[in-house]
Formats: structure tokens, C-alpha cells, sequence
């Protein structure tokens, strides 16, 4: 298919770069170097009539980028649903996530255990590999009043931890395109992502557009360089302004699938 298509698409521009080398091409990087000339990234679009705000049947207060208010009391029900201390001074981490090395739940476990001093609060809603669900529900026991893990998969909570947490974490390996930094956008929750993929086409942090910023970016995959974004998050929660800048600048971004269409619709008529 690679080498006869007469059009290779992949879902982000940055991933349609990384499928070019060695350490993403999974042997097939000089197939995909000889025809990338026809090789082309394009965003996955998000359902906003489904992902949203202001009309969920999941989130009771609403809330929107012309006004924020709703957004505090939704943190407090998610604290009361998953049994943590209600406090909202503290600022609220989620996960929502398969518990697989590629999401880079191994640093994130690794970078929780260095942060986990500090005044914070965690909640992960995911399932995998069996040795990742033992380490997440190990931490919940040793920090019951600062972590929540939730094993399995439920859509009303994958929402209402969008909703009411300040700030998103998604580590990954790898990722060719990733949704849910996209939900968290949108959700005003601020995603801390690694430079990889679809997260680094989707999330623009303080370093590359000071006036745009709506996320936070690390580079290397370790435990210690995430323990570090989450560091630059509890700075931020420390400066509500420029949080709520942030939150504005993630709201206002457009994925929709109408974008995407448009962009999928352009590059099929370029083999008229």
C-alpha cells in the first residue's frame, strides 16, 4: 500500500515526519523517506456535539470561554464522586488513559511518586497491562486523600475528569495523533504533554508563543523531566491569571471535524 498508494496519509503532520526514521518507522521509514513527497499528516477532528461544555448530559454546570465560573464547581463534585478531600484551592490532575508503556504511564507513575509531597491531587480513569494497574492502585492506597484510580473505562467519568480537573497529563511515548489533550482544550483543563506527535501539533506552550500558550511541553522521556512539567503546572496554578489565560487560549482552539474534512478534501483533490 506504502509504495503503490498514490497518496500515504497519516493522522498529524509531525507524526507523518517521525514515521520517516528509524525510531518510529518500524523498518519501513525508507519506504516511507522515498515517498514522502506524497505522505501527508492530518489532525483528527474532534465531536464537539458530544465533547462540549455548555449542552452535556454528563457535566451538571455548564461553563464556556466567555465565562469560566461553571469550572470550579465541577471540580468539586469530581473530588466528592472519587472520594478526595474537597478542596478547591488544590490544583487537580487527571489521566484518562490505557495503561500500555506507549502513554507513558511508567514515567508518569515514576514522576507521582517524586510529586506526590507536594499539594496536589491525581485521579486516573484507565485499564492494561495488569503490572501498570497494581503500580496506579498501590499509589491510590499509599496517598488515599491525594489519588484516585478508577480501572476500567466509563464515558460519563472520562467527561466529568475533562471537566474538573486543572490540568491533564499525557506523557506518551509516542502518539500519532492523541484525542484527549484536544478534549482537555476544550475543557479549559490545561494538557501537560510530551513533544511527540499529534501532541506537539496540537499543544502550544509558553516557550514557542507566549501569547497563544495553552499547555505545557517536555522533551525527554523520563520520569524526572515530567516531575518537572508538573512543577511548571503548580507555578502556573500559583498565577490564576495567566491560568485562566491559558485555559482561554485552549478553549478557543478549533479541531473540529469540519477542519479536518476540509483538509482531507484538499489533499484528495490534489490527485484529480
Amino acid at each position: 500500500g506504502i509504495a503503490h498508494a498514490d497518496l500515504i496519509s497519516t493522522v498529524s503532520p509531525r507524526y507523518a515526519r517521525e514515521i520517516t526514521t528509524p525510531e518510529f518507522g518500524c523498518g519501513l521509514d525508507g519506504l516511507l523517506r522515498r515517498r514522502q513527497r506524497s505522505l501527508v499528516g492530518i489532525l483528527n477532528g474532534v465531536d464537539y456535539d458530544e465533547w462540549n461544555t455548555t449542552n452535556n448530559p454528563f457535566i451538571r454546570h455548564p461553563y464556556t470561554s466567555e465565562n469560566l465560573a461553571g469550572k470550579l464547581p465541577n471540580k468539586i463534585e469530581l473530588q466528592k464522586e472519587l472520594g478526595l478531600p474537597v478542596d478547591p484551592t488544590i490544583p487537580l490532575f487527571g489521566s484518562i488513559n490505557r495503561l500500555v508503556e506507549q502513554k507513558g504511564v511508567s514515567i508518569l507513575l515514576g514522576a507521582l511518586a517524586e510529586m506526590l509531597g507536594a499539594n496536589l491531587q491525581f485521579v486516573l480513569l484507565g485499564s492494561g497491562a495488569a503490572a501498570f494497574e497494581r503500580g496506579y492502585r498501590d499509589l491510590a492506597r499509599r496517598y488515599p486523600s491525594k489519588v484516585s484510580v478508577t480501572i476500567g473505562y466509563n464515558h460519563g467519568l472520562s467527561q466529568r475528569i475533562e471537566a474538573g480537573s486543572d490540568f491533564f497529563l499525557l506523557p506518551s511515548k509516542f502518539e500519532p495523533c492523541g484525542l484527549n489533550q484536544m478534549y482537555s482544550l476544550r475543557y479549559g483543563t490545561v494538557p501537560i504533554v510530551r513533544i511527540t506527535g499529534g501532541l506537539d501539533d496540537t499543544v502550544t506552550d509558553l516557550t514557542e508563543n507566549a501569547g497563544r500558550a495553552n499547555g505545557i511541553k517536555f522533551g525527554e522521556y523520563s520520569s524526572r523531566a515530567l516531575a518537572k512539567a508538573i512543577r511548571k503546572a503548580l507555578a502556573l496554578y500559583q498565577e490564576p491569571d495567566l491560568l485562566a489565560q491559558y485555559q482561554l487560549n485552549g478553549m478557543k482552539v478549533d479541531f473540529s471535524w469540519e477542519r479536518t474534512a476540509a483538509q482531507y478534501l484538499e489533499a484528495y483533490q490534489q490527485l484529480r
